[in-house]
């Protein structure tokens, strides 16, 4: 697993916010050791938290295999589904992952074009990743 790319979960049944929208929660990430052998540092993590508002929520979507493929290898393609809003309502939330592990992870809300792009609905739950900015990554 690159340690560029963090898994995330929307996760829950999405809110209709308006014809357009739906609002859903996300999982972010955790600190400390990750399982994809990257190391959150408090320090780190408030910035990545100052880097949520506004952040696309980004995707290839496959018809045929009725999923989301990646970010596309120039990070210029695929479509923007939705965005992290302005007002996060974060909150640090325990998850017991797959491991049978409880960790606290950063989660916040975001706002899915649901109105404008079907396959937008089917976001919760599925495969995800955060990608983070390589030019931004020091260490």
């Amino acid at each position: 697993m690159n340690i560029l790319n963090f898994p995330i979960e929307v996760y829950g049944k999405l809110e209709r916010y308006n014809d357009t929208i739906s609002k859903g929660r996300c999982r972010i990430f955790y600190k400390y050791g990750n399982q994809n052998g990257a190391y959150i540092t408090d320090k780190f993590a408030d910035e990545l938290l100052k880097s949520l508002p506004y952040a696309p929520i980004k995707g290839i979507f496959d018809n045929e295999a009725e999923d989301f493929t990646d970010h596309g290898a120039a990070r210029t393609e695929g479509r923007v589904y939705g965005v992290v809003p302005s007002e996060l309502n974060f909150a640090w939330e325990d998850h017991q992952d797959d491991d049978g592990i409880t960790r606290k992870y950063a989660c916040a809300d975001v706002l899915l074009f649901t109105g404008l792009y079907s396959e937008a609905s089917l976001i919760p739950g599925k495969s995800l990743s955060m990608e983070l900015y390589r030019p931004s990554i020091k260490g």
